[in-house]
């Protein structure tokens, strides 16, 4: 019996509501530099989530394993963590092409991860498609993200 069979849809939108609320807690602490708390609220997160990707059934919110990792991506680049490249690439990888908000914020944040780790050639090819990306969105955001990225590519 799948998930829905088994909970209903109220229980699957609980479910993806609590685990985004984790994810959003997981994030907070990563801006407050708390790490292990920081991936621990990612990994309830994980286990929140209901199996099964997304479905309509579930409420407005772009959350399932993708969505989590490039998340989780986001804080360990943060700090300065050498796994974010490998979570961000495979989220890169499997991400769906419309969700071009979502990649323009993912390849700012593996070119943070990558320049950190010294490979700059590959940090500007993913600065450099995160600005197009950005442009056109019209994204403010990312292009101050962008703006602090280009200047310590530029410097090293």
């Amino acid at each position: 019996m799948n998930e829905l069979g088994r909970w209903g849809r109220g229980a699957i939108a609980t479910r993806v509501l609590r685990a985004w609320l984790a994810a959003a807690h997981g994030e907070t602490l990563a801006a407050h530099g708390c790490r292990s708390d920081s991936l621990r609220a990612f990994d309830c997160a994980a286990a929140l989530l209901p199996d099964g990707g997304t479905t309509t059934e579930r409420p407005y919110v772009a959350l399932d394993t993708v969505h989590l990792a490039r998340w989780r991506g986001h804080a360990l680049a943060r700090f300065g963590d050498a796994d974010a490249v490998e979570v961000l690439t495979d989220a890169l990888d499997k991400l769906d092409c419309s969700f071009a908000r979502a990649e323009t914020s993912l390849r700012v944040d593996l070119a943070i991860a990558l320049a950190a780790r010294g490979e700059r050639d590959e940090a500007r090819d993913h600065a450099e498609r995160a600005g197009t990306l950005a442009t056109q969105l019209g994204s403010a955001r990312q292009d101050r993200r962008l703006r602090g990225l280009s200047a310590s590519l530029a410097s090293g």
